[in-house]
Formats: structure tokens, C-alpha cells, sequence
């Protein structure tokens, strides 16, 4: 729809549930920057910054979201977004190399902690960076409702291998997709669909089961004291309410050699990597929470299936529940199974909004706003050892996700794996009125065992693996 924004007339499009999502969380905080997704990239190698700003510069040029707009309607209040025409930028180069790690990295928190002008502004910035010890690249902060991991992760290497191309002749990365035609996607099916239907018909349905129940990452506590504060001894659902929304990230970072010892037994056993760390926490919460066998965890799925979705930027994150009940007498293997099956659901059926889910799940169940039966969510961004990027391999590189000093979710988690060697990542992000460093770093320990105890002994029940650890 055409729109006249400061004289100029621009193709506009109503916002997506997946953009909404973060737009509301900024009613959360007393300030916007909850939403800067700040992250850094270097390599421990000499940096051409002139060819690197003509590949940051070409690779914004075939980026829709990169150059993404939105716009609040004076009269109706109502958000549209629009694309702006690229514009050939100077990014500004800095200069950290003499200081320590963890100075320059605090600068680059404090970057991160500007926030954008959401209804107006530009919507992302990117500035030449050396570090200590001979790395160098780039820093780049974007509002989250213009893209999410999986596009920055995509975003990030199309820079490098223009660049590598531009360098050293490698061959030229084939064309990005279009953002506004999967906005178009997901307004056809917010119009009504055949799939929209289905999808409202099984959640419908999961809604129709009995009440799940909250199981917290402490353990008991939480629940209990909200029981004991609504005089509710039945309550099932618990809330997470952070003052401010002030937090951080926690990083942990797992060995090549243990991150290919999951991998192989996933692939020798026919599960995605997900899966068996899926299986790790809802264990290790079962485990906490006096060995309950309903867990319920929110699960982010970045639905980008499809060549469109992949390669478009944006953000086309969702979350659901995915809710699993694992009895103590089920095998490492059978978890698998029931938590294979419930997973491959929600993705089926992950197109629903989650605005809508959780609406429906709250009126559903009576719980009370911002409450619900997760105390942790969990994204993986999908990729194995096989998928090191060449030019990268041996090559020392650090990938760093700056905090803006809030925090959009109560707690959760985003496991990744590095694009030199393949390792897993564990970034924790938690609100501090909600989680500790102490409380993840135990977290985190018990994730491991359960994690290597089980690929050791598959046919061990959930109850044995529990005494293990």
C-alpha cells in the first residue's frame, strides 16, 4: 500500500507477528535499546578496509531488511514498514587494538546500549573494528525487529565471501531473496488460509489438554512462593517479571572434539543436534523440579525452510510451547523419540503467530499476563562440522554477541556453532532479577552431564541418567 512518509510516497506493508513480537517487548522496558541485537566479527589476520566497506556496502545493497523502515501512522497509530533505496556508506573504522579484551569489548556493550529511533531512523549500524592480538573486521548493531540470528548469521557471510571475492577471486555469492515477499507470504496466511486453519485446529487442540505446569531452572522455589503469594496451592503457571529488564549474556563455549562426539551420535541415531539438547534441559529441569515428567520449554523456530526464507533476512522467528512428557522409566532413546515428534509438530505448525498462541494459551488456561509454564527458551541455529567455512579453516576467529544491557526474555538459551571449527556455543541471555552467572553456570554444568551421559548410555532410563549426574 502506498503511503506518503515526509513527501515521498513508499510501498508499504503491514508489520509480520514475528516483527510485532519485539515491538511488544519493548513495552517491557523504560527504554528501546531491550531490542539491539549488537554483534562483532574478527579475524586474526591484516584487514583491506576499503574492500571490506565495498563488501559491507554491496552486501546492505542486496539486503531488504538491512534497509528496512518503519513508520507509525499519525492518525490510526497503525505500524507499517518499507524498504529504503541503498545509499552508499562510509563506515566509520576504529582502533581498540592497544587496549585490553575486556575494554574494548565494554565499548562495544555501550554501542550496543544506543537505541535506534524504531519509527523513523535507520534501523542498523556497522563500523570497521582491529581488536587486541591482530583481530580485525566489524561491529554491527540492528533492531530486532528487522532481523534476527539466522539473517544476521546469513547477512555476516555474504559480507565475507564478497569479500573474499573482491580479495582474492573466489567466486561471487549468488543473490540474496527478497524480505518483502515473505512479508507477503505471512500476510496471505494472517489473511486466512487453508494452513492457517490447520495449524489454529492443532494448537486448539493441545490447548484442550490438561493444564501443563511450570518447571522453574531453580527448581520448586518460584512456584511455590507464587502459590503461597496467590493463596493457589493448585497453581500450575508462574510468572517472570523483571523491574527493568536489566541483564546480560553468558558465554560457554564447547570443545571440537565433544561438540563431534554429539553431532556423530545424532547423525548415527537420526536426530537433529536440537533434539539431544532438548533432551539435556528438559532432563536437567525434570531433574531440579523433584523429577517432574511435564516440561514445558519455549521453543524458537527460525521458519526458514524454504530457499525464500533462508537467504531473505529479517526476522521470521516464532515461539511456542513445546511441551513433552517423558516418564522416568523411558529410555535416553525413547526421550528422544517424544521430544523428535513434539518438536517436528511444533515446527509443522510454527507459521501460527505467537501473539495469537499465547493469547489463546493464557485465556485457555486463566493464568495471569507474563506468566506461563517456561522458565527458559531455547533457539539452535542449525549447521555441523561439515559446514566450517572454507576460507575461514584455521584461521582463529572470534564471533562475539554484545549486551545492550537489557534483555528481551526472561532467561534462555541459543546454542550456535562457530564458523571456524564447528564447536558449540552456549550464549545464555537472563534478565538479572530473574537469573544469576552462579545459577547458569550450575545450569550449564548439569546440561553437560546429562548431555555426554546419555550419548554413553542410550538405552539407560531417564531416572538412571538422572542418578548419574
Amino acid at each position: 500500500m502506498e503511503k506518503i512518509i515526509g513527501g515521498i510516497k513508499r510501498d508499504c506493508y503491514p508489520i509480520t507477528e514475528a516483527e510485532m513480537l519485539h515491538l511488544y517487548t519493548m513495552t517491557f522496558s523504560p527504554t528501546a535499546e531491550i531490542v539491539n541485537l549488537g554483534t562483532g566479527r574478527y579475524l586474526q589476520m591484516p584487514i583491506n578496509n576499503s574492500v571490506l566497506r565495498e563488501a559491507l556496502n554491496r552486501a546492505v545493497s542486496r539486503c531488504e531488511s538491512m534497509r528496512l523502515r518503519l513508520w507509525k501512522e499519525p492518525e490510526t497509530g497503525q505500524i507499517w514498514q518499507y524498504v529504503m533505496p541503498h545509499e552508499h556508506q562510509y563506515f566509520e573504522y576504529y582502533d581498540f587494538s592497544e587496549l585490553s579484551e575486556e575494554k574494548a569489548h565494554k565499548i562495544l556493550d555501550g554501542w550496543t546500549a544506543q537505541p535506534f529511533d524504531t519509527f523513523g531512523g535507520a534501523l542498523s549500524r556497522i563500523a570497521l573494528v582491529s581488536m587486541p592480538d591482530g583481530y580485525n573486521g566489524y561491529y554491527m548493531n540492528v533492531h530486532h525487529a528487522t532481523m534476527d540470528a539466522a539473517s544476521i548469521i546469513t547477512f555476516n557471510r555474504d559480507v565475507m565471501d564478497i569479500y573474499c571475492h573482491l580479495m582474492y577471486d573466489l567466486p561471487y555469492p549468488k543473490p540474496m531473496t527478497s524480505y518483502i515477499e515473505s512479508v507477503k507470504k505471512d500476510m496471505e496466511y494472517m489473511a486466512g488460509c487453508k494452513k492457517k486453519d490447520a495449524d489454529e485446529k492443532y494448537w486448539l487442540e493441545q490447548f484442550a489438554r490438561d493444564e501443563p505446569i511450570y518447571t522453574d531452572f531453580t527448581g520448586p522455589g518460584r512456584l511455590q512462593t507464587q502459590r503461597r503469594e496467590n493463596n493457589n496451592p493448585n497453581q500450575r503457571a508462574a510468572a517472570l517479571i523483571s523491574r527493568d529488564a536489566s541483564g546480560n549474556t553468558v558465554t560457554y563455549d564447547l570443545d571440537v572434539e565433544s561438540t563431534a562426539k554429539l553431532v556423530q551420535f545424532c547423525e548415527d541415531h537420526g536426530y537433529p543436534v536440537s533434539v539431544l539438547l532438548l533432551h539435556g534441559l528438559r532432563t536437567v529441569l525434570s531433574k531440579f523440579n523433584n523429577g517432574e515428567k511435564d516440561v514445558c520449554i519455549k521453543d524458537f523456530v527460525a521458519r526458514r525452510s524454504t530457499i525464500l526464507a533462508k537467504k531473505c533476512g529479517g526476522v521470521r522467528m516464532h515461539c511456542m510451547t513445546l511441551r513433552t512428557i517423558v516418564e522416568p522409566e523411558n529410555t535416553v532413546l525413547e526421550s528422544l523419540d517424544i521430544i523428535d515428534k513434539a518438536q517436528n509438530e511444533l515446527f509443522k505448525h510454527s507459521e501460527y503467530g505467537p501473539m495469537t498462541f499465547y493469547r489463546i494459551q493464557r485465556e485457555t488456561y486463566g493464568y495471569q499476563p507474563r506468566g506461563g509454564y517456561e522458565s527458559i527458551g531455547f533457539t539452535y541455529q542449525p549447521a555441523t562440522l561439515k559446514s566450517i567455512v572454507p576460507y575461514l579453516k584455521g584461521i582463529p576467529y572470534k564471533n562475539y554477541w554484545y549486551s545492550s544491557g537489557k534483555q528481551p526474555q526472561a532467561f534462555y538459551l541459543t546454542a550456535m556453532h562457530r564458523p571456524n571449527d564447528g564447536g558449540l556455543t552456549f550464549h545464555f541471555g537472563y534478565q538479572s532479577d530473574i537469573a544469576t552467572p552462579h545459577e547458569i553456570e550450575f545450569l550449564y554444568y548439569y546440561l553437560g552431564r546429562v548431555i555426554f551421559r546419555s550419548i554413553e548410555n542410550p538405552n539407560a532410563t531417564v531416572a538412571e541418567i538422572m542418578d548419574m549426574v
